[in-house]
């Protein structure tokens, strides 16, 4: 039975465990040595999944403190393409170099967030957690997380637009 769980409810998770750890620690094989540690815990906490009342929300959460902890105890180097290995082989140059162009401008929107905001935002538009779902796995109020991704979308909007404006005024 708790294979089955396993492989049905928890695997599947792990691409979006993955993004998530990502964002945090800003190195893919942080990350994937981060989402192999969580799984590792949970299969070891099988016997408690049934008392789990959202078993995404506890493991996002437990990616999370996973994550934090190791970013407390080792110091961890930014390396922007280490999401390279995530970009599809199968487009064409031009398409590649349009999706680079752009994740590297959404990841440069991203860094001038303050840390909680880019959180917010991951959560909501990347892992398309809900506003609960998000309060519970960073441990903040559902009008917390409302306002937190109101600022940061209107951040991420202003420095768009701003970016636009200069872009036009040089052509």
């Amino acid at each position: 039975m708790s294979l089955e769980v396993f492989h049905h409810r928890i695997l599947p998770m792990t691409d979006k465990l993955f993004r998530f750890a990502f964002r945090l620690l800003q190195n893919a094989e942080e990350a994937e040595d981060a989402v192999q540690d969580l799984l590792l815990k949970i299969w070891g906490k099988r016997g408690e999944w049934d008392r789990w009342e959202n078993l995404e929300a506890y493991c996002m959460t437990s990616m999370r403190n996973l994550c934090l902890e190791r970013l407390r105890n080792k110091k961890v180097y930014k390396d922007p393409d280490a999401a390279g290995h995530l970009a599809s082989t199968d487009r064409n140059p031009m398409e590649r170099t349009q999706d680079r162009e752009l994740r590297d401008r959404l990841q440069a929107c991203m860094e001038a967030l303050p840390e909680k905001h880019a959180l917010v935002i991951q959560l909501r538009e990347v892992e398309g957690l809900s506003y609960q779902e998000i309060a519970t796995t960073l441990g903040m109020s559902l009008d917390q997380v409302k306002v937190c991704l109101h600022r940061a979308r209107n951040a991420v909007k202003n420095v768009i637009l701003k970016e636009d404006l200069s872009w036009s005024t040089h052509i």
